[in-house]
């Protein structure tokens, strides 16, 4: 292929790689840091004192460990995968919709298969089982005890300086808001709904897409995975997956992602602002 580039590289989306590697090399590396005293008396996640759980969190405990501790820990401590003690699909207050939503989906392309044989009694177990797990492990924290701005002023910069009311609407994507979210969720979707919640099923975006226009003038587009100056990663279509080579601008990449606006504010939140903000959307109720 022309342009230094690499020929595409097509394979269906499967899950059978777990992307969360890159979490427990970081894990480990964060170990290095520790005093050996410390980590010589530390208990390990699994190793924690274990809570009195109630009998949905007992069939919650059964189901994860079949299903989905061979990649985020026994106790979802994480492990090839991230630890799901602190993940926002699991501290939400939406009774577990979105994630059936996720869980019934997966993210293929990213080595997180999809479980669409899991009903709302699995959905509600597994959810009360990581909740027991959360709980032992981490001090309790109060998500509102972050709640300490200004709901007026986060209105006035929502509609104006934030430019926050171009894209979204209280009476459409964010109605009620505040219910379906705690204060520590919602700031950090605020920062950055990408990473937060992968976008969340959708999150309130919809996914970014890349367009790829070759040397010889033929296009291939679809839903962006990765992008780095080496390589970009779609799923077009029909669900298949192209791996494409880059050397400086050829291909060329153009990328449409609605997220970008939340990217660009980080260089203008100030600690005020982001705190009004969530104190506003925290009363969208």
């Amino acid at each position: 292929m022309s342009g230094g580039t690499l020929p595409v590289r097509k394979r269906p989306a499967r899950g059978w790689l777990c992307a969360g590697a890159l979490w427990g090399l970081l894990a480990a590396l964060c170990s290095l840091w520790l005093p050996s005293r410390a980590r010589s008396q530390a208990p390990a996640a699994d190793e924690a004192e274990q809570p009195v759980l109630s009998p949905e969190a007992q069939q919650g405990m059964t189901l994860f460990r079949s299903t989905c501790g061979f990649c985020h820990g026994a106790n979802a401590g994480g492990a090839q995968g991230p630890p799901l003690t602190s993940s926002p699909f699991f501290l939400t207050q939406d009774q577990g919709s979105s994630l059936a939503d996720f869980l019934k989906q997966g993210r293929p392309a990213s080595g997180m298969p999809a479980f669409p044989g899991l009903g709302a009694q699995d959905i509600a177990a597994l959810r009360a089982f990581v909740h027991s797990r959360g709980a032992a492990a981490q001090p309790r924290m109060n998500p509102a005890s972050i709640l300490v701005g200004d709901p007026l002023a986060g209105r006035a910069f929502f509609e104006g300086p934030g430019h926050c009311a171009a894209c979204h609407s209280v009476a459409g994507d964010l109605h009620g808001i505040g219910s379906r979210y705690n204060a520590q969720v919602l700031q950090a979707r605020i920062v950055n709904p990408r990473v937060t919640f992968e976008a969340m099923a959708g999150g309130g975006h919809d996914p970014a897409h890349v367009q790829v226009t070759m040397p010889d003038g033929s296009v291939i587009s679809g839903v962006l995975r990765q992008v780095n100056d080496f390589f970009v990663t779609l799923v077009d279509s029909h669900d298949v997956v192209h791996t494409i080579a880059r050397d400086n601008d050829v291909p060329k990449v153009v990328i449409h992602d609605p997220a970008e606006a939340h990217r660009q504010m980080l260089l203008h939140w100030s600690d005020r602002d982001l705190w009004n903000v969530t104190a506003y959307l925290a009363s969208l109720k």
